[in-house]
């Protein structure tokens, strides 16, 4: 089963808005940096991500592959957006190669077990 055109969406705008509130510093710090071809990850938690739509992190269980495809392209779409709201646009540049990395404990996993994916 593949995920649909709708739940796509879904998980996009859910992640948008999860980076733009809880991350919105990580994305700047990255557009400052100067190399604009290498490979930046953003680090997500499980648990605040998960608590913000447990429907997302049922897709990202189900379909880890895919749903991290979708976080990367949607973190880069993210970025654009942090960049054009910016007052130091300037000083910005616009990174090719950004990644979500998630990490924390899983809902429902034993305590002291912690997944990087």
């Amino acid at each position: 089963m593949l995920i649909s055109p709708e739940q796509v969406a879904l998980i996009g705008q859910v992640f948008e808005a999860y980076v733009t509130e809880h991350h919105r510093s990580d994305i700047l710090q990255i557009l400052q940096e100067p190399d604009e071809d290498a490979h930046y990850p953003v680090v997500i938690n499980a648990m605040t991500l998960f608590e913000a739509n447990m429907e997302v992190g049922d897709y990202f269980n189900a379909y880890p592959s895919e749903v991290i495809n979708i976080f990367d392209n949607t973190l880069h779409r993210a970025a654009k957006t942090v960049l054009e709201n910016s007052t130091q646009q300037r000083w910005y540049k616009v990174k090719h190669y950004l990644h979500a990395r998630i990490t924390g404990q899983w809902p429902n996993t034993p305590p002291g077990c912690v997944r990087a994916v």
